[in-house]
């Protein structure tokens, strides 16, 4: 944070000769499928109108070279960014940001939809919507903390609408792939159980950050409490019944399920909508991503099991990244092993889940590599392979050799 670095090259996924490295790199790993996102800017520069073959071409090439290495592309379409003449336009907040999408996404399924068996429409629209907005925009707005933070209502819904419309156009495609959509789910736990204040926070942020999602897609509603106190600070939003008989009209074929730590919340005043969850991590070794508590993986899907009908999950992310600089090589190696830990304990919780009925159908680290993570930039690394980001050399981890392991002991679940 603050550091003012870009995204411009991180891991130069884009040059086809490292990515061919990476790629054999992934398959030494045995995984079976390699999760990527597609950049809208690139194949349509200014949002709409005229598209850049180019990039297309480029994407073409990156799918056959993953599929002729025996794995799977998962394509997610947004993650995050969208071409910048879109963003002078009012982005997300703008309705029209709905019919912008669906012609990016038309172009992308008749392009790819037949090579490509599985597309995301989105990647954690809350994050996008809520928390780097905010985030971003913290030292810049005048605005009231809840007045800023509930403008992202607008945004989350125009997504969610814009969801059921992609997923409906993939449908009338009548590809024989599936799409889904992929949240950051978190369960959401009292920092003290015994304040009332505290176990108040915990309900009201369960419903902005797991139900406000969850709900529509599958029930076709928001959560009252939730949505009544986001309108009272944003009352120019005022969803219709037929927006949400919009949105639970295409039903994700799968959720994608991004799952890092249960968020520990406190009431806290100065803090959106009286939530505070970000800075209540009560671990002696800090990660950037909250208490390591794989137990609430396993509560997580069995909630999806038996609140919302327990659709088809693929957990699409779940790393970490810790404070105690564990991801420096000493003597040639990176013994990071907490982070092996971490991801041994989740799995185990994951196939806890599975084995008492939850619908869970695949699972991804997060990540492949070291790379650009938002407003932390490069100084969190969560990766199972190394990147020196000034010469690009990769060097796989302790935690690449650990799930090596247990992918060779589970290749048959």
């Amino acid at each position: 944070i603050g550091q003012k670095q870009t995204g411009n090259v991180s891991i130069n996924m884009y040059d086809r000769t490292q990515y061919l490295q990476d790629i054999e790199l992934i398959k030494k790993l045995g995984v079976n499928s390699y999760r990527f996102s597609l950049d809208w800017s690139r194949i349509i520069p200014d949002g709409i109108g005229t598209i850049n073959e180019k990039a297309l071409a480029h994407y073409d090439q990156l799918i056959e070279d993953i599929k002729a290495a025996g794995l799977e592309p998962i394509v997610t379409l947004y993650h995050f960014d969208y071409p910048f003449a879109l963003m002078q336009k009012g982005g997300w907040e703008n309705p029209e940001m709905i019919n912008w999408y669906k012609n990016y996404a038309s172009i992308v399924f008749n392009r790819y939809g037949k090579k490509v068996n599985k597309f995301i429409t989105f990647n954690e629209p809350f994050i996008e919507c809520f928390v780097l907005d905010y985030m971003m925009n913290i030292n810049q707005s005048k605005e009231p903390n809840n007045v800023r933070f509930a403008k992202g209502m607008t945004k989350v819904h125009n997504q969610l609408l814009a969801n059921a419309a992609v997923t409906k156009i993939y449908h009338d495609l009548k590809l024989e792939g599936s799409i889904g959509i992929t949240l950051n789910l978190s369960p959401c736990i009292p920092a003290d159980k015994n304040n009332p204040k505290d176990v108040q926070a915990a309900d009201f942020e369960d419903q902005i950050l797991n139900r406000l999602f969850l709900d529509p897609l599958f029930k076709g509603n928001y959560p009252k409490t939730a949505i009544d106190s986001l309108k009272k600070y944003n009352p120019s939003f005022n969803p219709t019944k037929e927006d949400m008989r919009l949105i639970a009209s295409q039903k994700p074929d799968f959720l994608g399920v991004n799952f890092y730590a249960p968020s520990l919340v406190k009431y806290d005043d100065k803090s959106p909508m009286s939530c505070n969850w970000m800075d209540t991590n009560p671990d002696l070794v800090k990660s950037n991503n909250g208490p390591v508590r794989p137990e609430y993986l396993y509560k997580m899907l069995m909630r999806i099991k038996n609140k919302y009908g327990n659709p088809i999950t693929m957990i699409t992310e779940n790393g970490a990244s810790f404070h105690n600089n564990e991801d420096i090589i000493v003597d040639g190696k990176i013994n990071d092993l907490m982070r092996s830990d971490y991801i041994k304990r989740h799995i185990s919780a994951a196939l806890q889940a599975k084995k008492e009925g939850a619908n869970l159908n695949g699972y991804m680290v997060w990540s492949g590599w070291d790379n650009f993570e938002w407003i932390f930039g490069y100084s969190a690394r969560f990766g199972l392979i190394h990147v020196n980001f000034e010469t690009q050399e990769r060097k796989p981890k302790q935690s690449f050799y650990e799930y090596q392991k247990i992918i060779q002991q589970n290749n048959n679940l």
